[in-house]
């Protein structure tokens, strides 16, 4: 799996599976429509669905127990406590608009605007990722399905704020100043999204545990070559230890933390 800008689009990737198999109808229930111009933040809302500006009880759940539970926390509109687009909306204001999510299974390609200009399954097998081309989400349901059977339905669920932060970033024109310093304020801004959860009673602290863990093992080893690998190479990621610790301050401090993490020429987390 990778975790970063994939090769011969730009696009971020990273993974989570909101799975048929479990029982969900990913190809209707995963959001809006939103289409943006690679290289231009301002043309991301353009022509987006607006995220409703509040919501009734009725339409907020609860604690996460299972993929059902991950859906209607991403989907969740602006007002329902610790919800995604709550987050986001917080951050971004009526900039943050509802994101659309592209299911796809491993052997194919996503039907995205990175999908069809790259057009090759083995780019996007065991991953999940942003395109910035069409402003969407895309995930592997098969990856997010194995994250969910070894770590519960949060594993999937990180994944997919690590992606949205993707969007947020460069929504809020916050990229990254290098590859690897934008991936870690991902995982610094997925923290951040797992707090507000956190804080609003949907998930536990031992799943925000779990979370450093999962990030953790999705860090970049690359064969033992990491320190050769350049910060600014097309997928370049944070090591295992700075996507753990890029999560755990986004989780424990703020978003103008993760800021600065994504202004480090090296992709370094130490402060």
């Amino acid at each position: 799996m990778s975790v970063g800008l994939l090769a011969g689009c730009n696009a971020s990737a990273t993974g989570v599976p909101l799975n048929a198999a479990s029982g969900i109808d990913t190809s209707a229930a995963l959001g809006g429509s939103s289409v943006g111009a690679a290289g231009d933040s301002s043309a991301v809302t353009g022509g987006a669905l607006p995220v409703a500006a509040t919501a009734s009880p009725a339409s907020c759940g609860g604690k996460v127990t299972n993929v059902q539970d991950v859906q209607r926390l991403i989907n969740e509109p602006v007002g329902c406590p610790g919800a995604l687009n709550t987050f986001w909306h917080g951050e971004l204001g009526d900039a943050w608009t509802a994101p659309r999510f592209v299911a796809y299974r491993d052997g194919e390609v996503p039907d995205d605007a990175c999908g069809r200009e790259v057009n090759d399954p083995r780019q996007f097998a065991d991953n999940a990722l942003y395109c910035t081309l069409d402003d969407t989400v895309a995930y592997s349901v098969d990856f997010l399905d194995e994250l969910a059977q070894v770590g519960g339905p949060t594993y999937p669920l990180f994944v997919l704020m690590h992606e949205l932060s993707h969007r947020g970033d460069r929504i809020g024109g916050n990229l990254g100043v290098v590859t690897r310093a934008e991936e870690n304020q991902a995982d610094c801004f997925a923290g951040r999204q797992a707090s507000a959860a956190h804080d609003a009673g949907r998930i536990a602290v031992s799943d925000a545990l779990q979370g450093a863990l999962l990030f953790y093992s999705l860090g970049d080893t690359r064969g033992g070559w990491f320190a050769q690998e350049p910060a600014s190479a097309p997928d370049a990621h944070g090591s295992p230890r700075q996507r753990a610790q890029a999560f755990a301050f986004g989780y424990l401090r703020d978003s103008s933390t993760c800021h600065t993490i994504g202004k480090s020429q090296t992709g370094d987390v130490s402060f």
